[in-house]
């Protein structure tokens, strides 16, 4: 028996996610059978009468699988539903945002005792079948939220920024996808960061109180004053606690403690997430001192507002490679105001040109190298004048990797094997 029982479901896309929401439903007293493309082909499910079709999140709006929703009257869901609907009496804690969505939820997690999962790479639905009680803190892409009907206890919007246009559509329907985070809340809280647009919450609409995020004033929610981070008038620590570097990352802490402390967080379990939670992963990591300059490694970076981050966060003359994918990106919005200590831009990839154009029309003078991929760069890079070497792709790596990890340790590869004989030397920025 469970609260699935006597319902049936067709699920489409045989990743993770669908096999994780298959289990979760079997467990729970539905009937669950997955789907996917045959030969590049559409399979329509054999039997119309289903509860819901779970839709993986990689699957385009413009697949054939959502028309057969709607063609069948057949509501299309996420996985993250199905996690959201077994999570019941839980608390939970849904983030979204173009960028700091993980680093927020690992700090939401560490402050709650609660168990991080969702885009971080743990399905919700495997995390809302374990019985222990913990908050779920829940990080949530535009695609997981695309059709996505959930109430959590505190939503978070760390920021928006324009990004997935090519998945999207558009700017609005991205940003519509990220409202749907708080869209069905009847009560709970709203947590929103310092760097979004109102004109991106146009669509917006919410029974939830709303928390702000400011770095420069007072504020009704998370703040900072005098050096240190408040909430809701009262000091939590000394701004100095955070272990992550960067003003990004004070704005992500804001959100997290908002949200944490919104549930019940004291300021105690605040300092001690604030102090031992470490930076993701290629995500402005220094590789080290290798052939007598500085490497830096931000494959996470896939979209122009991170690199722009990345690049305000990086000291000295800066050789910046970019490209890979695009998302119908704009790079405009990148090189209109780039910071002039980028000296050189390596573009590579599918968008080398369309980068190379935008820099020659936005930033005159600015010496740029086209490649064609990564190793390329990593060597047209290593002949540069400047110190520092700065991988901040602003695109996505699915021309040549897998994902940003793999392009990330790829770039590592190269750097390293660039002075085999040279001791790594303490990193500076």
């Amino acid at each position: 028996m469970g609260i699935f029982n006597g319902k049936n479901y067709f699920i489409y896309g045989d990743g993770v996610s669908g096999r994780a929401a298959r289990r979760a439903i079997k467990r729970n007293g539905g009937r669950a059978r997955i789907y996917s493309d045959e030969n590049g082909s559409f399979v329509a499910p054999t039997d119309k009468r289903y509860d819901g079709g779970i839709i993986s999140p990689g699957v385009r709006p413009t697949h054939e699988a959502y028309a057969y929703c709607a063609e069948n009257g057949i509501r299309a869901m996420s996985e993250t539903e199905i996690g959201f609907a077994l999570a019941g009496d839980r608390k939970t804690v849904g983030v979204t945002g173009t960028n700091g969505k993980t680093t927020v939820t690992r700090l939401i997690a560490a402050m709650l005792g609660g168990v991080a999962c969702g885009n971080i790479g743990y399905p919700v639905s495997d995390a809302a079948c374990k019985t222990d009680g913990r908050p779920l803190v829940v990080e949530l892409s535009s695609f997981q939220l695309y059709t996505a009907e959930i109430s959590p206890s505190v939503a978070v919007i760390t920021n928006i920024a324009s990004d997935h246009i090519d998945w999207h559509g558009s700017d609005s329907e991205y940003c519509r996808c990220k409202c749907n985070v708080a869209r069905r809340m009847t009560g709970g809280t709203l947590v929103l960061g310092e760097d979004i647009r109102l004109r991106s919450l146009e669509t917006l609409e919410t029974g939830a109180r709303i928390l702000h995020c400011r770095t420069d004033g007072i504020c009704d929610g998370a703040y900072i004053a005098d050096g240190y981070f408040v909430f809701m008038g009262e000091r939590v620590c000394a701004v100095d606690y955070l272990r992550l570097q960067g003003e990004h990352n004070v704005k992500n802490a804001l959100c997290a403690i908002a949200a944490a402390m919104s549930l019940g967080a004291d300021a105690y379990a605040v300092r001690g997430a604030l102090s031992t939670v470490a930076a993701d992963a290629h995500r402005i990591e220094c590789v080290g001192t290798y052939g007598g300059k500085l490497w830096i490694d931000d494959s996470k970076g896939t979209n122009v507002s991170a690199c722009r981050a990345a690049v305000a966060q990086t000291a000295g003359e800066i050789c910046l490679i970019a490209g890979g994918r695009g998302k119908a990106t704009d790079f405009s919005e990148l090189f209109v105001a780039l910071d002039k200590r980028v000296t050189e831009v390596i573009a590579m990839g599918e968008t080398a040109q369309e980068i190379r154009d935008s820099a020659v029309r936005y930033a005159r003078g600015l010496k740029v190298t086209v490649v064609d991929g990564l190793d390329d760069a990593v060597n047209a890079a290593k002949r540069s004048d400047a110190h520092t070497v700065l991988l901040s792709p602003a695109c996505a790596s699915f021309d040549e990797f897998d994902g940003y990890a793999a392009r990330g340790a790829r770039f590592q590869e190269l750097v390293r094997a660039l002075d085999r004989g040279a001791e790594r030397e303490k990193c500076g920025h």
